[in-house]
């Protein structure tokens, strides 16, 4: 049934906010949509996944268990061709599992001129893409004006991936490992395309791919000026050209644990001395493949 409602997308943008951005060569990445790092303090990096990553309502942090299957919207054929390509990359290179071609998508990239006309139009035509918010968290979390507005459909399965129902989710859990998970099953990024002038098809896959496997905490400002979450942030010495090590460990350091049953701080913790160890050239703790 998702398909059915990502094809509900597909026509709510196609109709209202047809592509109509321009392009421009460069020199890194030889597509750059037409139309700043400072200094910032050192916090710990438990501190820095905290303000990257938002809990979900079961006290976890949720990550797709599944195929990932993504798909871009908004732009030329030939740059959503590109951009998926490259999210799809990313997606392998983090340790997730990608779709093959012809999948059921599940994970969207949607660039539009109006963000927030489109979340309030989604919410009345689709409201389940919202499943996981009150009306009054919907009003806060589209309310801001923001370059980009990313969330997911969460539920919660067993720790063997039995899905369960929501009531039951807090009955086994202890202080760090629960006998449930809560998943990721559809994932959805809205891009202000206006915002894009300027900014090249590595930026926007790298910063699709972080608002797709991750939920990203939108209720405080990402402080980490080097991350591509930073990407539409002002930056005196210009943003982010890709995604930064940080980044890259991290969602490698979520993804490639063998399992995901752990309290958001045992998630914390788990992540954090994966990237220790990554950035020492060692292959990231606790991967699937151990």
């Amino acid at each position: 049934m998702r398909h059915m409602v990502f094809a509900s997308v597909f026509l709510l943008v196609s109709a209202a906010f047809p592509a109509n951005a321009q392009n421009q060569g460069g020199a890194d990445d030889p597509i750059v949509v037409e139309g700043q790092r400072g200094t910032e303090d050192r916090p710990s990096v438990v501190t820095k996944l905290r303000r990257m990553i938002e809990e979900s309502s079961g006290d976890q942090l949720a990550r797709f268990e599944n195929e990932i299957c993504p798909v871009v919207i908004g732009m030329p054929a030939d740059w959503s061709e590109i951009l998926t390509r490259k999210i799809r990359e990313n997606i392998v290179a983090a340790g997730g599992k990608v779709g093959r071609a012809g999948c059921s998508v599940n994970a969207a990239a949607i660039f539009i001129d109006q963000p927030q006309e489109l979340l309030w139009a989604l919410n009345k035509e689709e409201p389940s893409f919202f499943m996981n918010m009150s009306p009054r968290e919907f009003d806060q979390f589209s309310g801001p004006r923001r370059a980009a507005y990313s969330w997911h459909t969460v539920n919660t399965y067993t720790k063997d991936g039995v899905h369960m129902d929501k009531v039951s989710r807090f009955a086994s859990a202890t202080r760090l490992y629960t006998n449930i998970r809560e998943e990721m099953e559809s994932g959805l990024v809205v891009i202000d395309r206006r915002a894009t002038i300027g900014k090249s098809m590595r930026q926007l896959a790298d910063f699709a791919t972080m608002h797709l496997m991750l939920d990203v905490n939108w209720r405080t400002p990402h402080m980490d000026r080097s991350s591509i979450l930073s990407l539409f942030h002002s930056h005196d010495d210009g943003p982010p050209l890709r995604m930064s090590s940080f980044d890259r460990n991290a969602l490698s350091g979520f993804y490639l644990q063998r399992e995901n049953n752990r309290t958001a701080d045992q998630q914390r913790q788990n992540i954090a001395r994966s990237i220790a160890r990554q950035e020492d050239g060692k292959p990231a703790v606790g991967t699937k493949q151990d």
